[in-house]
Order: C-alpha cells, then structure tokens, then sequence
C-alpha cells in the first residue's frame, strides 16, 4: 500500500506540477507586460490609457510567453524536485540514442496527424454532438492560433510544450508507472493523465488517444526522442496550417488529408517493425524492478 501512495502521489504531482506551473507563469509574464505598457504609454504622453487595457487582450498578448516561462519552471522544479529527495533524473527519461531515420519517420507521422485529428473532430461537431463542448475548445484554439506571434507560436507550442509534456508524461510518469505495473496499464495511465491536465474534454480527448500512441512509441524504441519528435511534428504542423492553411485550395486541401490518411500507418507501422527487429524493444519492461520514487 505505500509502494501504491507513492507512485499515486509522484504520478498525480507531476500532472499537477504542469498546471500550477502555468498559472505561476503567467503572473511574472502579466506584470511585465502592464509594466512595458504603461510606460510605453507614458513615453507617448497618455498614461491615462494604461488603466483602460482590455482584459482578453492582455490574456492574447501574454500567452505564448508564459507557455514558454511555463515550460522552463515546470523541468527545474521536477529537477530541483528529484534532487532534493536525492533522486536520479535524466536517467528516469529514457533518453537512449536511437536511429535518426526513426525520429524522423516519427516527426513525419506527427506532421500526417494534424490534418485527420481536424477532420475527424470537425466531422463530430457536425453531428451536434455536445454542442458546448465544442464551442469551448474552438474558442480556446482560436485564442491559441490567433493574432499571436509565429515565431513564439513555434517556439511555444511547437517546441517548448511537446519537450517539457514528453519529460514528465512519457518520461518521469511514464518511467514511474512501468516499473510497478505492466506497461499497458502504464501507458493508459499516463495517457489518461495526460488527457486531464489540458483541462479541455475535446483535447483532452484526443490527447489522451495521442498520449497511448507516443507511449507505445517510447516503449517501443525505449527512448523518448521517437515520442518527442512525433509530437513536435504535430504541433508544428498544427502552427503551419492556421498560418497559411486557409491559402491552400480545396483540392489541395483534399490531397494532403489523403496523403496523411495514408502516411500515418504506413509510418507507425515501419516503427512497430523496426523496434521488433531492432536491440531495442518491448521486452525490457519489467513491472517486478524496484520501485524507486
């Protein structure tokens, strides 16, 4: 039973850590923003337009860098955390070399999802299915990809957000979970983690699906650049499309939604494979190893 509340609570912190994190970030990130607009404002002769700053404006204008600040609090607390108790960290992330060709077969795959991902959930909109739900997550999207920045935008949620979700779902969590329980069980676990904290039930959704592939990817391979690499491929592909998406035509639009349609098992498949045949490979889980927090 101790064994249990250990990995619960290493599990569940870690989730927690990832949203605490960005509500802390966002307040630094907040303050500087009032602090540079105000004084630009006070430069210009108008300080007065300081105290009239549109609330959803500065939620806008201060989103892609507090992701970033997010990021780069949430991996030093769960550093600094691992040190603390006098715990190994970069060992529990599986960062195991593994064949280039691999990663880049697993970015491409990453690219190839986007574009079914927004099919597929266009597709349940239509039905009518949860109406409210939907409006949610459209409005959050919309707030995520538009009037931002590209360069933070790539930055943020191409880069930053998969490192630092790879290194404690697939890599901390993940780690953790496997080596007390068999690694399916590990991986819906973590998957379903990984759904909750985007706090959105259509995201979440489909990001907990995503989570069960990039965890068989990690456990496939034993490392987590394969996982890292697909889902930089996806968001990156994701920033791409809202940027220029809207200039491709519908055929082209069609073609590339096949293409993807097609590439996407065609490249987990190869992965499956490859790690089977390869040194690494499934079989290096074992649910009896100590169970070190």
């Amino acid at each position: 039973m101790k064994k249990f509340f250990k990995v619960f609570f290493y599990c569940t912190g870690f989730t927690a850590l990832c949203i605490v994190m960005q509500f802390i970030a966002a307040i630094p990130v907040s303050a500087a923003y009032i602090f540079l607009k105000s004084f630009q404002y006070a430069l210009s002769g108008n300080p007065e337009l300081a105290m009239n700053l549109d609330l959803m404006t500065v939620v806008n204008d201060i989103l892609m860098p507090s992701y970033i600040l997010s990021a780069i609090l949430t991996f030093f607390s769960a550093w600094i955390i691992h040190a603390v108790f006098r715990r190994k960290f970069f060992e529990r992330l599986s960062l195991n070399r593994t064949s280039p060709v691999y990663t880049a077969v697993s970015f491409l795959a990453g690219c190839a999802m986007q574009m079914p991902l927004s099919f597929i959930i266009t597709l349940v909109e239509k039905t009518g299915i949860a109406p409210d739900l939907f409006e949610e997550y459209t409005q959050h999207v919309e707030q995520l990809m538009s009037n931002q920045n590209t360069v933070l935008q790539i930055l943020a949620v191409g880069i930053m957000a998969p490192l630092i979700e790879e290194i404690i779902f697939r890599g901390l969590i993940l780690n953790q979970l496997k080596r007390n329980i068999p690694a399916t069980a590990a991986i819906l676990i973590q998957a379903i983690l990984f759904g909750f904290v985007h706090l959105n039930v259509v995201q979440g959704t489909y990001a907990f699906v995503m989570a069960v592939l990039m965890g068989m990817l990690t456990v496939w391979f034993d490392s987590l650049f394969v996982s890292i690499a697909f889902h930089m491929g996806m968001n990156l592909s994701g920033v791409i499309l809202s940027e220029f998406g809207a200039g491709l035509s519908d055929a082209a639009g069609v073609i590339m939604l096949a293409v993807s349609f097609i590439l996407i098992p065609l490249c987990i498949m190869f992965l499956y494979f490859k790690s089977a045949k390869g040194n690494s490979h499934t079989p290096k889980v074992n649910p009896t190893e100590g169970a070190g927090v």
